[in-house]
Order: C-alpha cells, then sequence, then structure tokens
C-alpha cells in the first residue's frame, strides 16, 4: 500500500503536537529539533524546514495557544449573549478551556522563550495583546477609555492568567475560575465602578 505524503500544514500540527508533548513530559529544556525530529519519525531538515531554529518552534507553539485562545473567543453561537455579563464569561470559559487543554506547557514554553535575549519582554507583550483583545472584545458592551482604563485590563489579564495558574495547580476547579473571572470583570469594567 502506497504511502501518502502529508500536506505541509499538516506535518507542521503534527510537529507542535509532539512538540508539546515534549515539553509536557520532558520539559522545555528537553525540546530541541533534533529532538521532535527523534520523536516524530522524521529527519532533522524537515523540523528546520518548519521552525528555522528552536526559537522559531517555541515561538510557534506559544502564538498557536494564543491564537487558538482568541478564535475560541470570538466564535459567536447563534443568540449569544452580548452583554458584559455574557461576553466576561465568554471569555472565561474559554480561556480556561485552554488551560485544561495545555496545561503548563503554555507557561514553560513562554519561560523558554523569555531566555533569548529579544524575548526577554515577551510576558509584557503578551500581556499588551491581550489588554488591546479585551479592549476590542469588551467594545459593545461597555465604554473604554485608553488611558484610564488600561490598568482595569491589566489587572482583568493578571487576574485570568493567575487564575490559570492555580487550575493547573489544582488550587482551584475549572467552574470556580470561570466563575470568579466573570464576576471580576463585571465588576471592574461596570459603568458604575469605572
Amino acid at each position: 500500500m502506497p504511502r501518502t505524503r502529508m500536506s505541509k500544514a499538516d506535518r507542521r500540527e503534527q510537529l507542535l503536537e509532539i512538540a508539546a508533548d515534549i515539553v509536557r513530559e520532558d520539559g522545555a529544556e528537553q525540546l530541541t529539533l533534533l529532538t521532535l525530529a527523534e520523536r516524530a519519525g522524521v529527519s532533522k531538515p524537515i523540523t528546520y524546514n518548519h521552525f528555522g531554529d528552536r526559537q522559531g518552534l517555541l515561538l510557534q507553539l506559544y502564538q498557536g495557544y494564543d491564537e487558538r485562545l482568541v478564535q475560541d473567543v470570538r466564535t459567536l453561537v447563534p443568540g449569544a449573549d452580548c452583554s458584559l455579563k455574557g461576553l466576561a464569561h465568554r471569555l472565561a470559559v474559554a480561556y480556561f478551556k485552554c488551560t485544561v487543554r495545555n496545561g503548563a506547557v503554555y507557561d514553560d514554553v513562554v519561560a523558554a522563550l523569555c531566555t533569548f535575549p529579544e524575548h526577554r519582554d515577551l510576558r509584557t507583550r503578551i500581556c499588551q495583546f491581550f489588554v488591546a483583545f479585551y479592549r476590542d472584545l469588551f467594545a459593545p458592551a461597555v465604554v473604554l477609555s485608553l488611558e484610564q482604563d488600561s490598568a482595569v485590563l491589566i489587572a482583568i489579564y493578571g487576574a485570568s492568567d493567575e487564575l490559570a495558574r492555580a487550575l493547573t495547580a489544582g488550587l482551584v476547579g475549572e467552574d470556580q475560575a470561570v466563575d470568579t473571572l466573570t464576576e471580576l470583570i463585571v465588576r471592574l469594567l461596570s459603568p458604575t465602578s469605572v
């Protein structure tokens, strides 16, 4: 029976899944293009063609998680509640489903990327990315000023990030994390509180 070659996109996704498995099982320090090639049963040049180097691989892993989270939040279901509480709940559900799906892999990948000089400020850039995303997400429900509400959006990002760590560590349950973040967002962004 002839072997069917994978498309480049399918191969890339397969390699990213295997890379996440390596990080999950052995830690980010063990993730190299060579270990990825060996685990995937492909030649090292294939991993280089997809990612360029270890830094490129780590970057694509982390960006993939953020992109999927944003896509999950933006996916509207018919009849979705677009009130502040509805949007906050949608964000919280997607955020913590992403946390459960990825566990500590995301944090390990970001920590590994921060060891590269050009990514030392990565955590700040991730925060800025999510603050801009939150501003856009909540715009239909609440008017946010660029200057005054940035600190509030940063606090929401920080709370979601810490709740995700607590969820990964087993300190809180997923439903508790969702309810807590939803309530926090509503309290912080309600017109009477800003």
